[in-house]
This record gives C-alpha cells, sequence and structure tokens, in this order.
C-alpha cells in the first residue's frame, strides 16, 4: 500500500468549477480560510491542508476514489500548499505548459467534485518498475540482497546483465 504525504477535504464547490473540468481540464484549490472573494467561484475550496512529503512525477493524485498518475510538478507548488493551501491541478497528461503552482496528471475522464470528498497524493504503488528487468552485479553479500529485494518489491524481475532494463553495481 503506498504512503499518503497530502490530505485535504474539500468544504465548498465553486459555481464554475465544472466549467473549468470540463473546457480547460484544469482544477483550481485554494485553503478556504485564504482565498480572496474574487477567487471563490472557479476554485475547490478545502481545509485540512497537510504536506508531509514532496510531490513528484510517478506518485498518483486522488480524488474521492479516482487516482491520477502525476507526469510533472512545478517549482512553486510546494510553497504554494503550505503558504496558502493553493494547487493548479491540469489533467492534461503533462502536454501543457508547465506553471510554477501547477501540477499535471493523466488525462482521463475526471470525477464530480463534491463537498467532503478528500483529495489526496501519494508516493508510487510497488509497481513502479513492473516490466523493467533488472541485474545486479557485483558481490554476492547482504547488500546484494537487500538491493534484488527493493527491485522485486518495485515490480522488477531479476536477470541477466545482458537482458536487463536497470544494472545495479554492487561492490
Amino acid at each position: 500500500m503506498s504512503k499518503k504525504y497530502y490530505t485535504t477535504k474539500i468544504v465548498g464547490v465553486g459555481g464554475d468549477v465544472p466549467k473549468f473540468l470540463s473546457v480547460i481540464k484544469m482544477l483550481v484549490m485554494f485553503d478556504d480560510s485564504m482565498v480572496l472573494p474574487e477567487l471563490r467561484e472557479f476554485s475547490v475550496l478545502h481545509s485540512g491542508n497537510r504536506l508531509d512529503g514532496v510531490i513528484k512525477p510517478g506518485d498518483t493524485l486522488k480524488i474521492a476514489d479516482n487516482e491520477f498518475k502525476i507526469i510533472k510538478v512545478g517549482e512553486d507548488v510546494h510553497s504554494n500548499i503550505r503558504t496558502l493551501g493553493h494547487i493548479i491541478i491540469k489533467f492534461d497528461g503533462g502536454e501543457g505548459e508547465l506553471l510554477a503552482g501547477s501540477v499535471h496528471v493523466e488525462d482521463k475522464p475526471i470525477p464530480v467534485i463534491r463537498v467532503g470528498d478528500e483529495i489526496s497524493f501519494n508516493e508510487a504503488s510497488g509497481d513502479a518498475l513492473k516490466g523493467k528487468k533488472a541485474a545486479i552485479i557485483g558481490g554476492g553479500g547482504e547488500l546484494s540482497k537487500v538491493m534484488a529485494q527493493i527491485l522485486l518489491d518495485s515490480g522488477a524481475e531479476i536477470s541477466g546483465e545482458n537482458e536487463a532494463d536497470i544494472v545495479v553495481k554492487v561492490k
């Protein structure tokens, strides 16, 4: 099971949010206590803004029961979340321009956003290397065994060096 490192609860949905989602595939979020009045109509308002990690490509965004793989993360995302509870999520598969405060996720159907839904960011699941072949080169000691287990836990197959997508050298 993947670790949840950011979580918040939706407490309000502006009237223009459905238009933003259907036309430009963008979700604008603000902490309810920090949003300016003129931004409320197109924003998802949330409470309980808690970030205990780093949002990175490969991790997942979860809205209620819907998961989206994170493709790109802007350089100001973490500071914006911490100071304003503000984040922009673009459901464009990473094709659009990366703004400093935006996170781009895979392009698939966007759920209806409802008051009470939880939004979270989660570490990538244990199948990050699924379909990849890994080879461990070097001694047969304890470090090699640990590296092999980490690779297996991440979904990789262990194979010979000539067949490998990933080569780990252990001294």
